[in-house]
């Protein structure tokens, strides 16, 4: 289970809130699955205090990205990653998402970050299916690599990735459970058709950003999850109406 991603609006969590992000999950897991948690911020003394948090919250592991309103130098992305690695004894999964993050990390610095010891995951968001196998070229096996772009699913699968790191489950669990076991007994035909049957909704999720789609689908389905953080802005009736039709099709919801 993945805690405070995108979807989850991690970087507009703050002090008040963030820590209820990582504690209320915790007696519902139980240990049954692995959490990661992001613990990103602007500096790194925030994201080493969130990584502390999220390790005596009992995180199983913990997700960066880098955000800065200043361009980092490979340098300093590097530096950042090594100080939070040695504050924590927590695996760290290295998040590059540039649309979000604002800064795109190259396979080559990707490399460098995964020098240190207890950074042992990528989630790779770019899209770019190349990045994906130049990631297979410069890590060895013992490094986990996922795809956190939700239109490049089966060919991030087919490039290698272990796994896919999606929201989309909060709307449509089982079709992304079934790709990926259709990809896991190396069934292609299968995995392309439902990979297909998903894609419209998955092309609308990133279209109009995770924290909109999601809200407004799961309200869709039944479950309230209450107003945006401001400056977002919830989607507009035309635009649930797309969703909605969208979710008829997929037989989430009734016609």
């Amino acid at each position: 289970m993945e805690l405070a991603g995108s979807s989850g609006r991690s970087i507009r969590h703050g002090l008040a809130t963030g820590p209820l992000v990582i504690w209320k999950p915790a007696p519902l897991t139980a240990g049954r699955v692995p959490t990661l948690v992001g613990v990103s911020s602007l500096t790194t003394e925030r994201t080493v205090h969130h990584a502390r948090f999220a390790e005596r919250a009992g995180a199983t592991a913990v997700m960066i990205i880098p955000t800065s309103y200043w361009k980092l130098t490979d340098a300093e992305i590097v530096r950042h990653f090594d100080t939070v690695a040695k504050a924590i004894s927590l695996p760290i999964a290295l998040y590059n998402n540039p649309a979000t993050g604002g800064i795109d990390l190259s396979p080559e610095v990707i490399s460098k970050v995964l020098e240190i010891p207890n950074v042992t995951m990528v989630k790779e968001s770019t899209g770019d299916v190349n990045r994906m196998h130049r990631l297979v070229q410069f890590a060895d096996e013992s490094v986990a690599f996922y795809n956190g772009s939700n239109p490049l699913a089966l060919a991030a699968f087919v490039a290698g990735a272990r796994g896919w790191c999606t929201a989309a489950p909060h709307l449509i669990p089982a079709l992304n459970v079934h790709l990926y076991e259709a990809i896991e007994r190396k069934e292609l035909d299968l995995a392309r058709a439902l990979f297909y049957r998903q894609l419209p909704l998955l092309q609308f999720i990133v279209k109009h950003g995770l924290p909109r789609a999601l809200s407004a689908g799961l309200e869709l389905t039944g479950t309230q999850v209450g107003p945006l953080r401001t400056p977002l802005l919830p989607l507009e009736a035309p635009q649930v109406e797309e969703l909605r039709r969208i979710l008829v099709k997929l037989e989430v919801l009734r016609a």
